[in-house]
């Protein structure tokens, strides 16, 4: 089956973090007395950017980031991208609901030929991640499940809706990273039993994180198949990756966090 999103590509799209900071609460970690230090989130974003480019090869594009619009930084949310075709964003949150022309411009002005935006709520890769050919999308806090079969329908692919039950990990990329053609890695306390389930009958092999890694974001991890860039703070998980023969790539997310994202919601996979 063909790895679709992870190991088959390698292009990526990010945004500078030059207007990231809290102005809004609207996930559990966000809170506007807990400012974001500034030059330390630009180290850190630096950082990520630097592994992508430099110890992985991949190939890195940038959107501008806008002033008045902090959480463009995580692009993940800006859309998902099968082959040539767009599923937008439909933002639940009016405070990033503008978000949505910025990315429909980039991916239009960068060849994107078929876009599609969800009468439902729906909030890009940040809920949906493909696994080869099968599409896990995540509900109910950011995004809607009957949205889900339109995705479906539009893209031409199979797709696994899986309810998440914690409200700290309220996109599907902070409860479950893609790791490999034959692997992923979950938080399951995040997860409906029932979804559980649905992850284990389908994945041959599924890595249940601790509670230390999923609050350090340690599911919200990139992967190429072969190599893994984490959080630094997921310490288990990285031990298990090595485990399995994969090289990781740890780096620091700490100003992110705050904000509810980490390094899978600053990564966005075209």
């Amino acid at each position: 089956m063909l790895f679709i999103g992870i190991l088959a590509v390698m292009n990526i799209l990010m945004c500078a973090p030059k207007f990231f900071d809290i102005a809004y609460e609207i996930n559990p970690w966000m809170h506007t007395d807990n400012p974001v230090n500034p030059s330390l989130a630009s180290t850190q974003w630096e950082e990520l950017y630097n592994t992508y480019t430099k110890k992985l090869g991949w190939k890195v594009s940038l959107i501008e980031p806008e002033d008045g619009l902090p959480d463009m930084v995580f692009t993940a949310n800006g859309g998902l991208v099968y082959g040539q075709k767009v599923v937008l964003p439909t933002f639940r949150q009016p405070d990033r609901q503008p978000e949505t022309a910025k990315f429909e411009t980039w991916f239009k002005s960068h060849g994107y030929s078929e876009l599609h935006k969800p009468r439902y709520d729906f909030e890009g890769e940040g809920d949906a991640l493909f696994w080869n050919d099968v599409l896990f999308a995540g509900f109910p806090w950011r995004s809607d499940k009957p949205g889900h079969a339109e995705i479906a329908d539009f893209l031409g692919v199979r797709t696994v809706s899986l309810q998440l039950t914690d409200p700290r990990f309220y996109h599907l990329d902070t409860a479950l990273t893609i790791v490999n053609e034959t692997t992923v890695a979950v938080y399951p306390q995040a997860f409906s039993k029932e979804s559980l389930k649905a992850i284990q009958s389908i994945v041959p092999t599924v890595i249940n994180a601790t509670d230390e890694d999923a609050v350090a974001y340690g599911l919200n991890s990139a992967s190429d198949g072969k190599r893994i860039v984490i959080p630094e703070g997921a310490k288990n998980l990285q031990e298990k990756y090595r485990s399995l023969g994969l090289d990781v790539f740890p780096v620091p997310i700490s100003e992110f966090q705050k904000s509810g994202g980490g390094v899978k919601c600053l990564t966005l996979f075209l």
